[in-house]
């Protein structure tokens, strides 16, 4: 049996790229566009779930509490051959991973709808806020989730639509790349979902279920998955029940709406409303346009299951962004080229100065701090600095040796100071909320020890007072001054605690995961 349709639709109207070829334009694109995002990964400190991670990736793991373990994995390969954490060291191969997920984009427009519309879709991508800037560089899961995703899809349509020799090895092919997107993030589990409804409901396709094909690939996805199965059974299941916990978590009126307006920001009004109508559309029309369909299939399982959960769970705007991936090679609403080169130049233009103030401000060469906090307004370019001051204050007070140990009373703070720090230094998370931290130090270690207690000024001022809970006396010390281009940018409240209870820190703990 085979399911081949080798009449790819041509992209209606005129060439809107006929003085280049769109492989030129492609290439130019790729190029120029991670030549930009090494420089901003040059200027520009890691942010905090960037430092988290790279503090996590210090210690191989089948998996960890957050995700699972692949771009954990990949950090921490390049910090070894590198033997450096430094932010463009270890956010250069995600850099790698987007300029391939650029090329994947084209390609898959390329297969469903043609050269042309494979190139658009590529510039799509790039413009997105979200994939643009955020993914296309971060230690994030989402680079190698969005490289991983595109691969599967990519063998997948050609499965479908331009038919392949040996169909066992396409489909043990899409298992593996499905699989690797698993153990990016556990959200990849949408396009096994949505290749088997696509299956189910074109009548042109169904056959393949009757077929071994399917079958072994889902198979070859779970064993490339096997690792955070592994670690899961280990560790009581921690990673899912904590993904499980944050969509049960309850929430609040207005969920839904928050959840829509941040899509909307993070792929940008000028892209999301065109797209959701495009996905909205292919939905409508329904198995008959088998190309939109297979992409809406693809799309639609996390936009609708996340925006749903924000009935009664706040959510994150950015988990529904792997259907949105597939929703942007949908065709464009309009024939009219002209329009659309308008179109593409002035996002990019705006995209381009969003990313181009966002460099300058994180090189320290932007509004002054002073400034900012005259009129009021937050510099969200402050989570990326790093807090070097931290190690150089501590060594130079000589509270910085081989004995010395660090808590902060957050995930988030205790990640900042530990990137900081270095591999050398243990860092605990004295908090309810944890994450990975108890599986990378033992709180138990810290038993009877004085430990420096550091966290940002201006966050967790009802932590103090429990600190006594827990420490038979805590002394205040100097704080330190986090400095960006000479200026002070952050403050951090430093204390000693002296001799501290573990049994103690248990029973704050509970408490605060159970309040009276």
């Amino acid at each position: 049996m085979t399911s081949v349709d080798r009449q790819v639709p041509p992209a209606p109207g005129p060439n809107a790229l006929r003085h280049f070829s769109p492989a030129r334009v492609l290439v130019l694109l790729i190029v120029t566009t991670a030549a930009a995002r090494i420089v901003i990964a040059a200027v520009n400190g890691l942010g905090i779930d960037e430092a988290y991670s790279v503090g996590n990736a210090r210690i191989l793991s089948l998996a960890y509490v957050d995700h699972p373990p692949l771009h954990l994995w990949i950090a921490g390969l390049a910090a070894r051959l590198a033997g450096s954490e430094a932010a463009l060291v270890v956010r250069l191969p995600f850099i790698a991973l987007f300029a391939g997920s650029t090329w994947l984009m084209f390609r898959l427009g390329r297969v469903l709808y043609g050269e042309e519309a494979g190139l658009w879709a590529a510039i799509w991508l790039n413009l997105a806020p979200v994939f643009g800037i955020v993914h296309a560089g971060g230690v994030l899961p989402d680079g190698p989730l969005i490289f991983f995703l595109l691969a599967a899809a990519n063998v997948l349509a050609d499965i479908c639509f331009t038919g392949t020799a040996r169909p066992i090895l396409a489909w043990l092919g899409v298992g593996v790349l499905a699989g690797l997107a698993l153990l990016s993030k556990y959200s990849a589990v949408f396009f096994c979902l949505g290749t088997f409804v696509y299956l189910l409901t074109v009548p042109r396709q169904r056959p393949w279920l009757a077929t071994a094909g399917p079958w072994l690939a889902l198979l070859a996805a779970a064993l490339v998955f096997s690792p955070a199965i592994v670690w899961n059974a280990e560790h009581g299941l921690a990673s899912f029940a904590l993904q499980g916990n944050r969509a049960a978590a309850g929430g609040g009126d207005g969920n839904v709406l928050r959840q829509i307006g941040g899509q909307m920001l993070y792929l940008s009004p000028w892209l999301f409303v065109p797209f959701a109508i495009a996905l909205v559309r292919s939905l409508v029309r329904g198995p008959r346009d088998e190309r939109a369909w297979f992409l809406a299939m693809l799309a639609i399982g996390p936009i609708a299951v996340f925006t749903t959960i924000a009935i009664w769970s706040p959510g994150l705007p950015h988990w529904p962004m792997p259907g949105w991936l597939f929703a942007l090679a949908l065709p464009p609403l309009t024939p009219r080229r002209a329009f659309l080169r308008a179109f593409a130049a002035a996002a990019g233009v705006v995209s381009g100065l969003v990313a181009l103030a966002f460099a300058i401000q994180g090189s320290g060469l932007g509004i002054p701090q002073a400034t900012l906090q005259r009129w009021k307004l937050l510099d969200p370019t402050v989570d990326l600095v790093d807090w070097r001051a931290l190690p150089e204050t501590l060594a130079a007070r000589g509270l910085l040796g081989p004995e010395t140990l660090v808590a902060a009373p957050e995930w988030r703070t205790a990640g900042k100071a530990s990137y900081a720090l270095g591999p050398t230094v243990p860092v605990f998370c004295l908090c309810a909320d944890p994450h990975h931290f108890p599986f990378r130090e033992d709180p138990g270690d810290a038993e009877g020890r004085d430990v420096l207690l550091v966290w940002p000024a201006t966050e967790n001022p009802d932590w103090r007072p429990a600190l006594t809970d827990i420490f038979d006396r805590v002394e205040p010390l100097l704080p330190v001054a986090v400095t960006r281009a000479g200026e002070t940018v952050l403050t951090l409240d430093l204390s000693l605690g002296r001799n501290f209870h573990r049994s103690d820190h248990a029973t704050l703990v509970d408490r605060n995961r159970n309040p009276p």
